[in-house]
């Protein structure tokens, strides 16, 4: 087991006391954003439809194991998850099952570590160095709005690293809202492409767009493993529901179809970026014979001035 340590700053320096709501407040949300951590690292979406895996359970059973007097401290143990979950953290699993490398997981961490570093992420301000999803920053924001009260600021901490240790306080409320905010919402989406990579072992390809980047996508119940083989390296046509990182870029397309792609279909050959981030129109450079210009202060006619003038009278 792996030992960490809650700290939620503040309190009373002489005994304890914290209301029973925040302190359940305090462990669920720790709780919360581990289980998110650890399930965005294997599957690429921190939270997907349907019952939890019994992976994930086995990865997040932590236990509270000491409470300290004056600002609210709280031991804490993760089980390892090279142990109790080696299919998805040990050996070759490292290597990201949609083309990037994870960083590794030591043989001593834990999904609390796991959570920690996205945290870090989120405190370096980089929203393009962040790898979290929508779902997974707001287990961030909820532990970052717990202290309250007495209490100002609360530490997550690696009792064996404590370059491991992030502190949250109220202040980083605003730019983790705002992070929040600039995560595009997940968007349907049609995408004509290269059936690049198709994993032997997971419901996971990699799919290739013309500009030669590559986009991960993870494969609904209705599309066929075994027609899959006969579509590698063709051009295919995707439906399904993009989800993006705060960045804007492409996490995961979640498909519901997959079939080989007709000349028709390379209308939707372009990256299906998020609505938010596109141009609502593309502006041209205008001057006196374009634009507005070319017809504000002139008369649409070609009737001299006296013509115009007597057919004025006229109706007159």
């Amino acid at each position: 087991m792996k030992q960490h340590r809650l700290v939620l700053q503040g309190g009373s320096a002489d005994r304890l006391r914290i209301p029973i709501e925040l302190l359940r407040d305090m462990l669920g949300a720790v709780q919360d954003g581990a289980r998110h951590a650890a399930r965005f690292y294997v599957e690429g979406l921190s939270s997907q439809a349907g019952p939890r895996p019994r992976w994930l359970e086995a990865c997040t059973a932590h236990l509270v194991t000491g409470l300290t007097p004056g600002s609210a401290v709280l031991d804490l143990e993760a089980p390892l998850l090279q142990e109790v979950a080696p299919e998805q953290f040990g050996g070759q699993q490292q290597q990201d099952l949609f083309g990037e490398a994870n960083e590794p997981i030591g043989p001593d961490g834990s999904a609390i570590d796991l959570f920690v570093r996205v945290l870090h992420q989120v405190k370096a301000g980089n929203a393009a160095a962040v790898h979290a999803d929508r779902a997974l920053l707001e287990s961030c924001l909820r532990l970052a709005r717990l202290p309250r009260g007495d209490f100002n600021g609360v530490v997550l901490c690696d009792l064996e690293d404590d370059r491991q240790s992030v502190e949250l306080s109220p202040a980083d409320v605003p730019r983790l809202e705002a992070l929040i905010q600039d995560t595009p919402l997940p968007q349907a989406v049609r995408f004509t492409c290269l059936l690049d990579t198709i994993s032997g072992s997971r419901q996971t390809v990699l799919l290739r767009a013309e500009s030669g980047e590559t986009i991960p996508a993870r494969l609904g119940p209705s599309v066929d493993p075994e027609q899959l083989r006969t579509l590698w390296n063709e051009r295919v046509l995707v439906t399904g529901t993009a989800h993006y990182r705060p960045s804007g870029s492409i996490q995961q397309i979640a498909v519901d179809s997959l079939h080989r792609a007709e000349p028709r279909d390379e209308l939707f050959a372009h990256i299906p970026f998020p609505p938010s981030r596109q141009p609502v129109f593309r502006s041209l450079p205008h001057d006196q014979h374009s634009g507005v210009a070319s017809f504000v202060g002139t008369w649409p006619g070609d009737e001299s001035d006296t013509e115009l003038i007597e057919a004025l009278q006229a109706i007159r």
